[in-house]
């Protein structure tokens, strides 16, 4: 299994309606996508409010590293331009592939 981590810093002013495009409609667009099998939002709570913008990380669980090419190749320009389109110059991404994970459970 991939983990593809995507961490963003949005800005204040549209954090809440950022959100909730994440949850309504890119991350359900996403996991529609051939190879995607689960996504994970995580939400800080607090921080700096001298920063102009708030953190969001998002990891992408993915069947394998030709599903994470497929997306790459032939998903992954049209996916970033919807977000670029409704929040121009409101976030930056950074973007991280992870080709191995090892899960540990508590007993």
């Amino acid at each position: 299994m991939v983990k593809y981590l995507v961490h963003v810093m949005v800005r204040h002013e549209v954090y809440s309606e950022y959100v909730d495009w994440l949850k309504n409609e890119h991350i359900p667009e996403m996991l529609a996508l051939p190879g995607f099998l689960g996504a994970e939002l995580c939400l800080r709570k607090g921080g700096n409010l001298e920063a102009s913008s708030k953190d969001i990380k998002i990891i992408y669980s993915m069947k394998d590293e030709e599903a994470m090419k497929v997306y790459m190749t032939e998903y992954a320009m049209k996916a970033r331009e919807k977000g670029l389109e409704k929040f121009p110059g409101q976030f930056s991404a950074q973007r991280e592939v992870w080709l191995e994970t090892i899960n540990f459970t508590s007993k």
